[in-house]
């Protein structure tokens, strides 16, 4: 008996440490950038060429000729400019395919077709650049719209940086320079299926730079730009969803090794259609004889059929949420004598939808009534993760936006809380905000028809502005014709 004691003993840290481990089959869900011990562009750096004069580079030139760059774990130094905490992301890409993205040649630096490590920096949840090592001691930097050789010249950064030095300018903080611009998705509606559309409106000082447009869903993450497509089941009777690294591959060329067997997979799904993208992860409706099921899926892992579970992502509080309010929607399904088709848990039925301002989480139950396939949404009183949504802030009141435009439907305001995008039925307008209030007269306007839904909201201020206009040019968008 005393030995079966101490067999137990032995067994139960094992059995705990067990419980702690996640299950593979919940790994999916779950979007874990990699650790670097060692930071991948560290040391100091110098500027030893302009690749591409003839760039834009804005109202601060951050990396002047003979100016230099310095890279730690901890701080990423730009010329005159720090980044504390910086992200580093490393992907191997063809160079070939990766420079058309960029739009310049640099065959006097490399060869044609090498795989070549790109490190991506993210600081303060803003795409700050790409650094294409050729190799240890040479770099080439697409940083504020310019490209740029660096030459190492020290393995080490110097050792007087410190975070919080009087003579360097945060720009964590740096939201004063007056530029503020946002890509928005458009979802449209197209016979029985959507087509998808992305918007670029960017403002100078409250002045309106001409409005972008481009098919498809452009977005920012941080590993870079990336492009989001869901292909009809006109052709093949499937529906399919995939994004890709625009840095990775050629449009001509798009589907990765793990969407290939998307069709697959997914051939319930007569359709598709996005509810909600953000920088990680994506909401969606998937459509299949008359009814459909929301699923908020990894962006890394479209091509699965298993959404991420209200608990992985919202925690025990969010699924105690997201629990009662089921349970009443149930009870009032009841009460009007349908019959359910799985009176069970669903925790991957939920998604997101938009109204007055702000991203709101809300549930699906599926249900049949007198043999006839129905839904019933409802709303989960729990506020969306940083993670899920990253920001969602209305610095005005509803209110006040609807003393100004009385039929606004939706509105979103910058983080300089400099402008505002107001959504109705057949307009988005592009105000100006002075104090707490819209001006009196909008920017501009952008046409909205019927049925259109706006499913993304992505910011930009400040230096980043020039950045993300640039690189949506160098992807074919086009200036939207009046």
């Amino acid at each position: 008996m005393l030995k079966g004691y101490k067999l137990i003993l032995a067994l139960l840290p094992l059995l705990l440490l067990g419980g702690c481990a996640n299950p593979s089959w919940t790994a999916g869900g779950k979007i874990v950038p990699p650790v670097y011990n060692v930071c991948p562009l560290e040391g100091k750096w110098t500027v030893a060429q302009n690749l591409a004069p003839e760039g834009y580079s804005g109202q601060t030139d951050y990396l002047a000729g003979g100016r230099t760059a310095q890279f730690t774990r901890g701080l990423a130094v730009l010329g005159g400019y720090v980044w504390n905490k910086p992200s580093y992301k490393v992907k191997k890409v063809n160079s070939t395919d990766y420079l058309m993205t960029r739009y310049i040649a640099l065959n006097n630096y490399l060869s044609m077709n090498k795989e070549v490590d790109v490190v991506t920096i993210f600081a303060n949840a803003n795409f700050l650049g790409e650094f294409m090592k050729i190799d240890d001691a040479t770099v080439i930097a697409f940083v504020q719209n310019k490209a740029l050789l660096l030459q190492k010249i020290s393995d080490q950064a110097d050792s007087h940086l410190p975070a919080a030095d009087t003579n360097i300018s945060d720009t964590d903080n740096e939201s004063d320079t007056g530029a503020s611009g946002i890509f928005i998705g458009l979802k449209i509606p197209s016979d029985n299926d959507f087509t998808y559309e992305t918007l670029w409106v960017a403002t100078d000082d409250k002045k309106l730079r001409p409005v972008l447009t481009r098919n498809n869903i452009f977005f920012p993450r941080n590993s870079g730009f990336w492009e989001l497509q869901v292909s009809s089941a006109a052709n093949n009777g499937t529906a399919e969803i995939f994004a890709r690294d625009i840095a990775v591959k050629d449009p001509a060329d798009q589907k990765a090794p793990e969407e290939t067997s998307l069709e697959q997979v997914q051939k319930r799904y007569t359709a598709i259609a996005i509810d909600y993208i953000g920088n990680d992860y994506v909401a969606v409706e998937n459509i299949s004889d008359g009814t459909g099921n929301l699923r908020i899926l990894p962006v890394d892992k479209l091509s699965s059929q298993i959404g991420i579970k209200v608990s992985d992502l919202l925690g025990a509080r969010g699924l105690t949420a997201y629990c009662s309010a089921r349970e009443q929607a149930v009870r009032s399904l009841l009460d009007e004598s349908v019959a359910l088709i799985d009176e069970a848990v669903d925790e991957e039925n939920f998604g997101l939808t938009r109204k007055n301002g702000h991203w709101y989480l809300r549930g699906r139950i599926n249900y049949q009534s007198s043999g006839v396939p129905g839904t019933r949404d409802f709303n989960i009183n729990f506020i969306p993760p940083a993670n899920l949504a990253l920001y969602d802030t209305l610095y005005l009141s509803w209110r006040s936006i609807k003393d100004r435009v009385p039929n606004a439907l939706d509105a979103f305001t910058s983080p300089n809380k400099d402008i505002a995008i107001i959504e109705t039925k057949n307009k988005l307008y592009i105000y100006g905000i002075s104090g707490e209030q819209l001006d009196s007269l909008p920017l501009g306007e952008f046409e909205m028809r019927e049925g259109w839904t706006v499913i993304m909201a992505e910011w930009a201020t400040g230096f980043y502005v020039d950045n993300w206009e640039k690189a949506f040019l160098a992807n074919r968008a086009q200036v939207v014709s009046h």
